[in-house]
């Protein structure tokens, strides 16, 4: 069993459509759920977004974890326009797989969001805080307070 991270995050109806993307999360994992953070849209002009993070243990690979996750976005309404800097219906982000690390083309573990944006760093902190970064060894609690002092 791998623990895994995902980020979850939306700006269109944002309370309702993570209500509903824990919803189908709940139905595959015995998920546990950071609060919700409420956070500006970052790299475009939007509606505020509300990120939690999600953790939970599976035996399912990484590209079968990815796929039902992209699955779960596109039962949702998510669209190819909703890429990148953009207003989203769902946005569902595997962020850590256990220690495992490993880079794709667009797909790295851990994500490197966790050390740029405190909307993923703050929830994950929160569930997860004594955890170690699987690259840096430090706890995520000890990045959340690097990342507030910059």
């Amino acid at each position: 069993m791998h623990q895994v991270f995902v980020s979850i995050g939306s700006n269109i109806n944002p309370k309702e459509n993570i209500k509903i993307a824990m919803g189908f999360l709940d139905k595959l994992f015995d998920c546990i759920y950071s609060k919700l953070y409420e956070t500006n849209a970052e790299g475009f002009e939007g509606n505020n977004f509300i990120n939690c993070v999600a953790g939970f243990k599976t035996n399912l690979l990484a590209t079968e974890l990815r796929k039902h996750l992209k699955h779960i976005e596109l039962k949702m309404g998510r669209t190819q326009d909703q890429k990148g800097m953009s207003n989203r219906v769902i946005d569902l982000d595997i962020i850590l797989y256990g220690d495992h690390i490993f880079e794709e083309d667009d797909f790295d573990i851990p994500s490197k969001d966790i050390e740029d944006y405190l909307f993923v760093l703050e929830p994950l902190a929160e569930i997860a805080g004594e955890l170690l970064h699987p690259v840096s060894k430090i706890p995520f609690s000890e990045l959340l307070k690097q990342l507030k002092a910059d």
